[in-house]
């Protein structure tokens, strides 16, 4: 989790556009998966946590902290994951120095699995184990709209660049392929062919009209 944490916020204050896909390359590279292919979903937008949404994030900081400290700060800061993440509380007699923050995979794996319920005591535990910009990375993780720059397109040039192919290859598959991508990142780092995935009509990508003679 906490590199994804560190990728995200990267991301966030880097505003270049090569710079990103560099910062996105880099963590293909560097990342194992099924983590890598996890935060690739979370990206591009692929990846839905229907077991904790929004309002279950603020009714478990509105538990911990008192509702109007936490509705006026929010108004000052205005985004829901950041506040949160920077007010968090940490619990009194906190023993959990055997417990650690769960790995990207482990979290996404485990929220997909979860109920409502279980999914808020998971999320809610986690919090306390990590730092204010791990809280922030799982709290945009779970609650999606990640606002850090970065389109599907973006991440696509950066898978391009790790595997060194042309994107147009991962474009014509993108459509057929789903989370965590194992089989692209077997792809890209050699291990594997390119996917075939099953599909009839595969993403042609669009070329300018030229004429015929």
């Amino acid at each position: 989790m906490q590199a994804f944490a560190t990728l995200l916020d990267r991301l966030l204050l880097t505003p270049s556009r090569n710079g990103k896909i560099k910062l996105m390359s880099t963590y293909f590279q560097e990342t194992s998966d099924p983590a890598r292919g996890w935060a690739l979903a979370a990206i591009t937008r692929d990846l839905d946590i229907a077991a904790v949404k929004a309002g279950a994030i603020r009714k478990m900081a509105e538990a911990r902290i008192d509702p109007m400290l936490f509705r006026l700060s929010y108004d000052y800061v205005g985004d829901m994951a950041e506040t949160v993440s920077l007010i968090w509380p940490k619990p009194e007699n906190n023993h959990s120095g055997a417990n650690r923050p769960p790995a990207l995979d482990e979290a996404v794996e485990t929220l997909l699995d979860a109920t409502r319920p279980e999914g808020a005591r998971r999320v809610e535990a986690w919090m306390d184990m990590l730092d204010p910009n791990g809280r922030w990375a799982l709290i945009k993780l779970v609650t999606g709209g990640l606002r850090i720059g970065v389109s599907a397109r973006l991440a696509k040039l950066a898978l391009a660049d790790a595997g060194r192919v042309d994107v147009t290859e991962i474009e014509e598959i993108w459509h057929g392929l789903s989370p965590p991508y194992l089989s692209l990142f077997d792809w890209l780092t050699g291990t594997a062919g390119k996917p075939v995935p099953d599909m009839s009509a595969p993403f042609r990508p669009v070329m300018l009209a030229h004429p015929l003679i």
